[in-house]
């Protein structure tokens, strides 16, 4: 407090503060909302169009440096490691600011932040909040700049508060996130779309007709009980135990609760899974009687299944309103129970044997003191296989400061042993059921400064994710780790280190930028670059546990490529790690290893020239990556070829190395071809051009072809640049295109043109040949899974204007 009261003054009297969290009046894990709030009131105060003073303007520009330094995560986690030293390359002397008008902070900016009933989307959460979600999502995708999206605001503020709890409000700034915006076919502002059909909104924007779109769409849980279906309805096991019943004949009557027929609906989606709302027409007089259901309203704990109940409780005296019920109704639910200071130590100790995982609700307040804590009643409910309790850290703040525990309310899942994790995600009942059942299925260790030397020291193989839980990407990334861990089953350990917490273990280990993934070997460290998803990550540990590609010290260099046999191929990338392109390449040349696994005389490597450059020296290597191949038909290595290719991806580089490769494949000439048109066995050729990508990439495919109808189909392919006269003939237009002759039928020669076989991919030509041929004990051999996807080629890419090996496009 004195440090921000520091701030607050050196702000007013001469613009400058070093700490741009305290600067702006938030914590250090706040997320982008929090951000644009906290920068928002500020603007509004220190904006040279409203104030007055010989420093305003310097003023302004400090704090419009720390919004723009801390909304963007690359600048915050320069901040965050190095300090402003950390920022000359983004804020040099030359940044003047980047602000508008006193009107635009006042009408445009964060439009809905101060709204807690709207959930502001971006494109980092929207798959996983949204799309990822069966519940009913009704979004705004909105522009500042659009003056029907302000003329809404309040209209879809009114929305949100009528339907608070019923279904999910949410709003996309299209301005900042474009790219989400497109993606989901969003081309004009606002659009409207309810999910999870991805519905559009056509209708008028008044609250009714978007009260009508919204219910007409939501499920109606709710259940009418007659003395026929009491005692069978009541008795189900899947039904929530508590019962809330209304007892009316006429709905619209001003003596029932619903003055139209979709208020039972909005109450039963409220309080779907943990109260059953039911009504029952006053015309049954037997239930009515046995019930006691002479009330507009009744709550019930439980039914026996002879009818009888527990805990009745008359809600006539209450108001009938929607909100005012579910909350009542909330308040009636059991209190989760509070977590004494002797059974905590127990769980830190991971010494607790009870027989469910523990969510830990940590407060500074008593639970029942809390409207938020009121709505998490329904996690109870929701999550029936977890033991909920709270803990007051206001009674125990040492035990809090040991966990490291920042702000309130802060969930863990303790699941016994040495397994925990935080909850990161905005404080709501989906977002904390979510994250509790993806932990309970997942095997990842919460690692601080006490345990975190154990994994570098360890014997164990670890894959560690370095984060930050306000940086977008990490929060990204953690559904995928989780996932990840629960599919290695424990041969692979999986941990996280919060950097923003533990700063200076982060610092200790080298870690620039978040998130950052290191597997430990055997202590050896592994970084990680690949795409934040569980399959990659499998794969990644696949590759350095069980390596395609043979890691050459000077010595194996010499064993392996120096006393290269004839039939062998050799195929090597001279990398240096600190490289940006070789970190390109690094995941493609692991892929091309694994096309290539089933070629037994074909090796692919790589030599760490930072590690050895005596050898890299030895062999000329100038420039990083340089990927050499060592063809057959020579020993050693005094024959060589270098790629010169522009794409470094593994399907180009498997189109290069394929050249190099023994074919099946028959090379056709003018003369040959003729043959071809000429023979009574059928014949598939392809028509290629050696410039073209696709050709180059198609090739290996078509390889894949001959090896599998040998015997049965002849193979042969035609270089147009070589005999564009064949290609002429052939009506070829465009490459690479295959044509299938199915031979001579008495004497006249086949039609030059043959047939088109149009989808470009080894199981496409071989289910064309399969099916005109009906092959004899025909069966698809499945190549590399790396290399199984067709690859699939749009003919007209490359088109034919002139023919001659000059005039090709």
């Amino acid at each position: 407090m004195l440090f921000r009261n520091l701030c607050v003054f050196l702000l007013y009297s001469i613009g400058s503060c070093t700490d741009y969290y305290e600067l702006l009046g938030i914590s250090k894990d706040a997320d982008d909302r929090e951000i644009r709030k906290a920068f928002k009131k500020l603007a509004l105060k220190l904006h040279p169009d409203k104030t007055q003073g010989k420093d305003t303007h310097d003023q302004f520009i400090t704090i419009n440096k720390a919004y723009e330094v801390l909304k963007d995560e690359s600048t915050r986690k320069k901040y965050d490691l190095y300090g402003e030293e950390g920022l000359k390359d983004d804020f040099g002397s030359s940044w003047k600011g980047n602000y508008r008008s006193w009107n635009y902070y006042s009408e445009s900016f964060g439009i809905y932040d101060d709204d807690p009933e709207i959930v502001t989307l971006n494109r980092h959460n929207f798959a996983q909040s949204v799309l990822e979600s069966s519940e009913l999502w009704f979004v705004n995708f909105f522009s500042p700049q659009c003056s029907h999206c302000h003329h809404l605001a309040s209209t879809w503020r009114e929305l949100s508060l009528k339907l608070l709890d019923v279904i999910h409000i949410g709003a996309v700034n299209c301005e900042e996130d474009w790219i989400l915006c497109r993606q989901q076919n969003v081309h004009s502002y606002p659009s409207l779309i309810l999910y999870p059909r991805g519905e559009k909104y056509q209708g008028l924007r008044d609250i009714d007709s978007m009260m009508d779109f919204v219910l007409e769409n939501l499920p109606d849980y709710s259940i009418k009980l007659t003395s026929d279906n009491f005692i069978s309805t009541v008795s189900r096991n899947h039904f929530p135990d508590s019962w809330l019943i209304f007892c009316c004949d006429n709905p619209e009557s001003s003596d029932c609760f619903s003055n139209s027929a979709n208020d039972l609906k909005m109450l039963s989606a409220i309080l779907k899974n943990l109260v059953n709302v039911a009504n029952v027409p006053c015309s049954d007089t037997k239930l009515c009687e046995k019930i006691h259901c002479s009330s507009r309203a009744a709550f019930y704990s439980h039914f026996h299944s002879d009818g009888s109940c527990d805990g009745f409780q008359d809600l006539s005296a209450i108001d009938l309103e929607i909100q005012s019920i579910a909350k009542t109704v909330l308040k009636m639910l059991p209190d989760p129970e509070e977590l004494s200071e002797e059974k905590l130590k127990t769980v830190l100790d991971f010494k607790n044997k009870e027989s469910k995982p523990m969510l830990v609700q940590f407060t500074k307040a008593h639970i029942k003191s809390s409207v938020v804590d009121i709505e998490l009643k329904r996690l109870k409910a929701l999550l029936p296989e977890v033991w909920l309790v709270y803990f007051d850290c206001a009674k125990y703040q040492i035990i809090c400061s040991s966990l490291f525990i920042k702000k309130y309310p802060t969930f863990i899942l303790f699941k016994g042993e040495s397994l925990y994790e935080f909850f990161y995600g905005r404080i709501s009942v989906h977002d904390v059921v979510q994250f509790t059942k993806a932990v309970l299925l997942s095997q990842v260790h919460t690692l601080t400064p006490a345990n975190f030397p154990g994994v570098t020291q360890s014997q164990d193989i670890w894959f560690i994710d370095f984060f930050a839980p306000w940086c977008p990407p990490c929060m990204e990334l953690l559904p995928h780790w989780r996932k990840a861990s629960q599919s290695i089953h424990h041969s692979v350990k999986f941990g996280t280190v919060d950097c923003s917490t533990h700063v200076n273990l982060c610092r200790m280990y080298n870690i620039n930028s978040y998130p950052t993934t290191i597997l430990y070997n055997n202590s050896i460290p592994h970084g990680y670059s690949g795409l934040h998803s569980h399959s990659h990550i499998l794969e990644f540990i696949e590759d350095i546990l069980h390596p395609s590609i043979v890691s050459l010290s000077p010595q194996l260099f010499n064993d392996l490529v120096r006393s290269k046999r004839m039939n062998e191929i050799w195929v090597i990338d001279f990398y240096a790690p600190w490289c940006g392109p070789c970190q390109q390449l690094a995941p493609q040349w692991q892929k091309l290893a694994k096309m290539l696994k089933s070629l037994s005389f074909v090796h692919i490597g790589d030599v760490n020239c930072q590690l050895h450059s005596s050898l890299c020296d030895e062999m000329n290597i100038n420039s990083y990556p340089t990927i050499l191949l060592y063809p057959r038909e020579s020993t050693g290595i005094k024959k060589f070829v270098t790629f010169n290719g522009r794409s470094r991806d593994a399907a180009s580089l498997q189109g290069w190395i394929h050249d190099f490769l023994p074919s099946k494949v028959e090379s056709l000439g003018s003369s040959t071809y003729k043959n071809v048109l000429s023979d009574t066995q059928p014949w598939v050729i392809d028509f290629f051009a050696p410039w073209c990508g696709h050709c180059q990439m198609f090739a290996p495919e078509f390889e894949k072809v001959a090896q599998v109808v040998e015997g049965q189909v002849k193979v042969g392919k035609v270089n147009c640049d070589h005999f564009p006269d064949v290609c002429k003939m052939a009506g070829v237009q465009a490459y690479p295109t295959i044509l299938f002759y199915e031979g001579r039928k008495g004497h006249a020669t086949q039609n030059p043109m043959g047939e088109e076989i149009e989808i470009l991919s080894y199981k496409g030509v071989f289910s064309f040949l399969n099916t005109r041929l009906e092959l004899k004990n025909n069966k698809i051999i499945y190549f590399d899974t790396a290399s199984e996807d067709p690859v699939k080629i749009t003919r007209s890419f490359y088109s034919v204007i002139s023919y001659g090996t000059n005039f090709f496009k």
